[in-house]
């Protein structure tokens, strides 16, 4: 890729360094670890919408159909396939995690999964029902009246009733049992364990006691604190370090096998142990206020609580953290708890039944006998006990209680999905006169998804005048029906944030905050699986109304009267803003023509103001899609070369150390930020916009980025792999070797003057050659931005990678990109006149002069790879007497990807020819080689040990 100013200018990567050089700011740093994890969330979050429609057309199916029919069975299916997904979520961000801060590697993802059990089992076992004592006491209701009996009397109980027991420390026989000293006691089950209000067991881990029922769960079949996503998210982050930090480590020859990728989940079974222990010792009590937080917050008037989410949330959608935000609200007890608020409503009801809950706008506040009576007319096939309406709700709570995923559903989104999988027992209505506001969370994004957004969208196409409309009719046309019928808003949020960002914070995040306080004002309890769209409203609104009776018409068509009265908020708000503010929306910009309108890009924008005579750069590339593909189909060779073009954009391979994509962004973590020419890769067309945060770049594509991706990792392990470019070297002979950089581009040659002078390059020694008259070629081009074209009369040589050289025709320096060096024969022919003389003493002594110095020569080649690589011959296991034999039970290939070679750049032959050289010393000097083994049997990682043993075993001669 070759690039030009039409008006050059000196190049400025002199001298000058990057930030990210620099240091990356504490924010920035923060910056790209929630990127990265809200990237990780995206995977179990896409399974959701299928997931969602499964869960709510079978629920609809099984609650009309008649029980073990055909089509009762097939809406069972459809149910239990959408609720298996939300009842595995947290294994499932476990997994997500690890492969978002691992490059999607599946090592991290089988650790994960491994070190979620390992941390759930190491609480399974030290969880236990908490004992208080063996009952003595016992109460129940017969006949409308109370019975109460004292157990240290008799145990003697009639049968026919249905009895509570009790436990009270300081019982003695003969004692009157009344209410009060009933009230003092403890609830308990016949074997002494204590019981909440809603007959529940208590837990208790080690020391920490009084563990609610709800904070209890079974995580893939073993019974450990319920923690929502949030300690699966840990364990996935610890995985993806282990998998990080070890996953290349080479252990001792006894345990090699254990080496590598086999060391990362043991490595991470032992991590997970003191995680396991912390959120024993802190998570009840944290589980205990946040299921408070989440509770009290759903109190708050006039849906404040959905106000202030959906301000914080719509302010993080441009940075990609509003993942981060709302997990723990959709999707852990923060956002809410069904047993939390069964469990306080029936205490508060025991207390005083004429207690009322909840904001509900239609049907006014229940009290306990209102509600009773309605939960009767709601499920009449549902069997309910008791005499009293007290011990009523306590059978319908114990009734839920039995249905485990329903009643330790925490997490907005996930109660949600839970009622909807069991409207049989329970649903909306009843649970909003119990002070539930179902959806505070969710309802208030069909407001402007619906029409909202649409309707801007509108406001900005009427903005454009008159003679463009039609040729960008299509564009404004395709992104709003896209907002409406899937809620997708990026085409649309993205065009007015990069135009004019005050257009996103100061109309729509206020509007769509607006929307959601309506919403949670009136009570609407329509869910959805990530974005609010027609779509959603059917699956989670229409269907669940129409089908099961599951909430009031005013909970469903509300969403519908919030949409209309926010289109026309949304509308007028937009059309004025863009009319007086100015913003050129596409076809808005003056100057266009019908045939020249087109969808609006940041590029575009910008290049209104600064057009190629300005400053603006001009393309041109050498990128061709057919060297990276098999296909001939031109599109599929225009999308490799698109990819091909982000790649050198955004710095080269060289530059690029992860490629990943989300929902709408295309996501890349650089070495260096500088090099990345953001704007060049919008001028490819298809983007948005994109922001550079630290190391951390997000190209903003709305879908395309899902086509990018694979490809642009494609092409770079391509890249990768292909044989790096050489430069040939050529050193005076008996001189000091001069050190600069010889480079060829499309139009010639380019040669820079000597900086330094050196004796060895990177450590090693060149051999001496005849000085050649002229070097014609030296390779390819290592400084695209130069092309200054003289011929080279000096000798020259490549030294370090990102050395600084300096052009000795306009003395312009630049950074020199890749440096390797090899030596070459001389170009010049030279004939040599053979003669026979006689030897002499003195000849002898000549030829072993020469001999001990090539034999130094060997030893300093030798010591400068004894350097490079001093941590590899450190695990030297060439002296182990087993060594030889063990290499027959183990690979080459296998031992290569374990020991380290992978990490050794010299090739293969170069080692092997210092391993013959040593050889032939040794023998010159009688030595007995040890382990005479055949080098080709050796990885590069041993060759290099087997050269340090053998050189100090001669050295010690």
């Amino acid at each position: 890729m070759n690039f030009h100013k039409e008006k050059t200018a000196k190049n400025p990567l002199a001298t000058k360094h990057s930030p990210s050089q620099q240091g990356e700011s504490v924010g920035s740093k923060i910056m790209a670890v929630f990127s990265k994890l809200s990237k990780a969330f995206l995977l179990p979050i896409a399974l959701l919408p299928i997931a969602g429609v499964f869960l709510g057309v079978g629920a609809a199916i099984t609650s009309n159909a008649v029980s073990g029919s055909g089509v009762w069975y097939f809406g069972n299916v459809l149910n239990k396939m959408g609720d298996v997904a939300f009842g595995n979520l947290p294994i499932l961000f476990a997994i997500s995690t690890a492969l978002a801060f691992t490059k999607d590697a599946g090592v991290a993802a089988i650790t994960a999964v491994v070190g979620f059990l390992v941390m759930n089992g190491i609480q399974a076992a030290l969880l236990h029902n908490q004992a208080v004592g063996t009952p003595n006491l016992a109460a129940a209701f017969v006949n409308g009246e109370w019975t109460y009996a004292n157990l240290l009397e008799s145990s003697s109980l009639d049968v026919n009733v249905s009895w509570s027991y009790y436990y009270l420390a300081g019982l003695t026989k003969g004692q009157v049992v009344d209410r009060a000293l009933i009230d003092s006691a403890t609830r308990v089950d016949l074997n002494g364990f204590k019981l909440d209000a809603a007959g529940k067991n208590f837990f208790e881990l080690l020391w920490v006691k009084n563990i609610p029922n709800g904070l209890i769960t079974s995580n893939i079949g073993v019974s450990s604190l319920n923690t929502g996503v949030l300690a699966a998210i840990f364990v996935g982050a610890i995985s993806a370090w282990a998998y990080n930090k070890f996953h290349k480590t080479q252990l001792p020859s006894a345990i090699s096998f254990f080496s590598g990728t086999k060391l990362v989940p043991i490595i991470t079974f032992f991590l997970v142990i003191p995680l396991s222990f912390i959120f024993i010792f802190v998570w009840p009590w944290i589980g205990i206020g946040l299921a408070k937080f989440g509770t009290l917050s759903g109190t708050l008037p006039g849906g404040l609580d959905s106000l202030i989410y959906e301000i914080v949330e719509r302010s993080l959608v441009p940075f990609g953290l509003h993942h981060v935000f709302y997990a723990p609200l959709w999707w852990t007890n923060a956002g809410g708890s069904i047993s939390e608020v069964l469990t306080s409503v029936q205490e508060k009801w025991a207390v005083n039944d004429a207690l009322t809950f909840g904001n509900s706008v239609i049907g006014g506040k229940w009290d306990l006998a209102r509600w009773i009576s309605e939960y009767m007319k709601a499920f009449p096939n549902v069997i309910v006990t008791g005499e009293t309406n007290i011990d009523k709700f306590r059978s319908i709570v114990a009734n839920i209680s039995k249905v485990s995923d329903l009643w330790e559903a925490q997490g907005d989104q996930t109660m949600m999905y839970k009622v909807i999988a069991n409207l049989n027992i329970i649903n909306f209505t009843m649970l909003e006169h119990l002070g539930m506001n179902l959806g505070r969370f969710q309802s208030g994004k069909f407001g402007f998804m619906l029409l909202g957004l649409p309707l801007a969208s509108l406001a900005m196409w009427l903005n454009v005048p008159k003679q463009n409309r039609r040729s960008v009719m299509g564009i404004y046309l395709s992104a709003a029906f896209t907002c409406f019928l899937t809620g997708i808003t990026e085409p649309i949020e993205y065009t007015f944030l990069f135009l004019a960002p005050w257009l996103f914070y100061g109309v729509h995040m206020p509007l769509a905050a607006i929307s959601f306080m309506l919403a949670g004002f009136l009570q609407t309890h329509v869910s959805m699986t990530v974005s609010g769209g027609f779509i959603d409203y059917i699956v989670f609104g229409l269907i669940p109304f129409f089908g099961s009776n599951a909430m009031t018409w005013l909970s469903v068509f509300g969403v519908l009267f919030i949409a209309l009265g926010m289109s026309v908020l949304y509308f007028t708000g937009f059309y004025f803003a863009v009319r007086y503010g100015k913003v050129m929306v596409p076809g808005r910009e003056e100057g266009k023509t019908d045939g020249e309108t087109k969808l609006f890009t940041k590029a575009d924008y910008k290049g209104k103001n600064h057009g190629p005579g300005q400053g603006e750069y001009v393309l041109t590339s050498d990128q061709d899609g057919q060297a990276y593909t098999s296909s001939k189909n031109p599109a599929e060779i225009a999308k490799y070369e698109k990819a091909a073009k982000i790649i050198d954009f955004l710095g080269s391979e060289d530059n690029i150390t992860n490629v990943d994509a989300c929902a709408s962004r295309l996501r890349v973590d650089v070495k260096d930020s500088s090099k990345v020419q953001k704007d060049k890769i919008i001028a490819l067309g298809g983007a948005t916009g994109a922001l550079v945060k630290g190391t951390n770049v997000q190209v903003v594509y709305g879908g395309e980025q899902e086509a990018i991706k694979p490809r642009m990792i494609e092409i770079l392990a391509i890249q990768r792999s292909a044989p790096k470019p050489q430069v040939k070297v050529a050193v005076r002979a008996g001189a000091m070797a001069e050190v600069g950089i010889g480079a060829e581009t499309n139009s010639g040659v380019v040669a820079i003057t000597p900086t330094e002078n050196v004796a060895t390059i990177e450590g090693m020694p060149m051999k001496a050659e005849t000085s050649p008259t002229m070097v014609e070629s030296v390779g390819e081009s290592f400084s695209p931005t130069h092309e200054h074209k003289v011929p080279i009369l000096n000798p020259v040589v490549m030294v370090t990678k990102n050395m600084l050289a300096t052009c000795p025709k306009c003395s312009q320096e630049f950074k020199v990109d890749f440096a390797e060096a090899v030596s070459i024969p001389n170009p010049q022919k030279v004939t040599k006149k053979v003669t026979t003389t006689k030897v002499t003493k003195t000849a002898k002594s000549k030829t072993k002069a020469k001999a001990k110095n090539e034999d130094l020569k060997v030893y300093q080649q030798i010591e400068s790879l004894q350097t490079k690589y001093a941590d590899l011959i450190q695990k030297n296991e060439i002296q182990n007497p087993q060594w030889v034999e063990n290499l027959t039970k183990i690979n080459i290939e296998e031992r290569t990807t374990l020991d380290g070679s992978a990490t050794i750049l010299e090739p293969r032959q170069d080692l092997q020819k210092y391993a013959t050289a040593l050889r032939h010393i040794a023998k010159a000097k009688n030595f007995e080689l040890k382990n005479n083994i055949n080098l080709r049997n050796l990885t590069k990682a041993e060759v290099i040990r087997y050269l340090d043993t053998l050189t100090k075993d001669l050295k010690n001669l």
